[in-house]
């Protein structure tokens, strides 16, 4: 009996140690990281990310590009021309699920193969405006428009802070203009990108996906960008995306236009018999001195 008695009070003892053990501060502590890292790399592979200079055009500052891995070497093609030395880049891109309000700004990190990626101080500009609310961050895990796109950031512009805002189709053209001019009004005069995240036509045929890309590529040719609202998932998959991402790079002054590139799933897997295809454009935006005339 005594035995037990002395074995209940060390466990008594030991416990207690453990106890005020865990409630002394540790000084020591580092400081916890308070934005949720969400983890860009199933997006994109590392080896499918070139990192190089290129000498045929002068950069551009923004633009439309696709956000399927598939087309993964059009994208790299267009962060080569991209202006590296900025302070800020903004990326727009569709909320392909539709869940929560039509805008939602990213506050969130990205853990990439190239390291963190940090949100802009100045998404809390844009939560300012009435219509746009944080986003959701278990949303935001499974978003490929934004998160294949961190990669290749954090690839070519290692610190630069990114302010992201997601987007669905609702509403049409309504407040998408105000929204632009309240983005380039906090701006102001900082030296920025804006990359606007867009697919187009989505589960054709090549030859009817060619023949849907043809009208797409003549509304933007002709700058007749408010007809883009005109379109379903045949021909884009995210008027509003292209649409404020061209409008705020004509607020900031680049309004002259570069058609970089354009494909098509089918052809870039050699599978030209695909049911289902999706179609690639790339454009790039600058001003009518610094890039080629399209």
């Amino acid at each position: 009996m005594k035995s037990f008695n002395r074995f209940f009070i060390w466990v008594v003892v030991f416990f207690l140690i453990g106890l005020l053990a865990s409630c002394t501060p540790d000084v020591n502590k580092e400081e916890e990281i308070v934005n949720y890292d969400i983890d860009a790399r199933v997006f994109i592979d590392k080896k499918q990310i070139g990192k190089y200079d290129t000498e045929y055009l002068e950069p551009i500052y923004g633009g439309l590009v696709p956000h399927h891995n598939v087309a993964h070497s059009m994208i790299s093609d267009f962060y080569k021309t991209l202006k590296k030395d900025v302070e800020l880049i903004i990326l727009i891109g569709p909320n392909h699920g539709g869940k929560g309000p039509r805008y939602q700004v990213v506050g969130s990190s990205y853990m990439t193969h190239y390291g963190l990626v940090i949100p802009s101080p100045l998404y809390g500009e844009l939560l300012n405006h009435r219509d746009v609310m944080k986003a959701d961050d278990v949303m935001l895990r499974g978003e490929h428009s934004v998160g294949i796109h961190m990669n290749y950031i954090r690839a070519n512009y290692e610190d630069t802070p990114v302010l992201t805002l997601l987007v669905h189709e609702t509403g049409g053209i309504h407040g998408v203009d105000s929204l632009g001019k309240h983005i380039r009004d906090f701006i102001g005069d900082r030296n920025v990108v804006v990359i606007g995240s867009v697919d187009f036509s989505h589960d054709l045929s090549l030859e009817l996906a060619k023949q849907k890309d043809q009208i797409t590529k003549e509304i933007i040719r002709n700058k007749s960008y408010k007809r883009l609202f005109t379109l379903n998932n045949d021909y884009i998959d995210s008027p509003t995306t292209a649409y404020l991402t061209i409008m705020l790079l004509k607020e900031l002054g680049f309004d002259h236009q570069l058609l970089l590139n354009e494909g098509n799933a089918a052809l870039i897997l050699n599978r030209p018999n695909m049911e289902a295809t999706t179609s690639y454009f790339v454009y790039g935006y600058g001003k009518s001195t610094s890039i080629q005339s399209d």
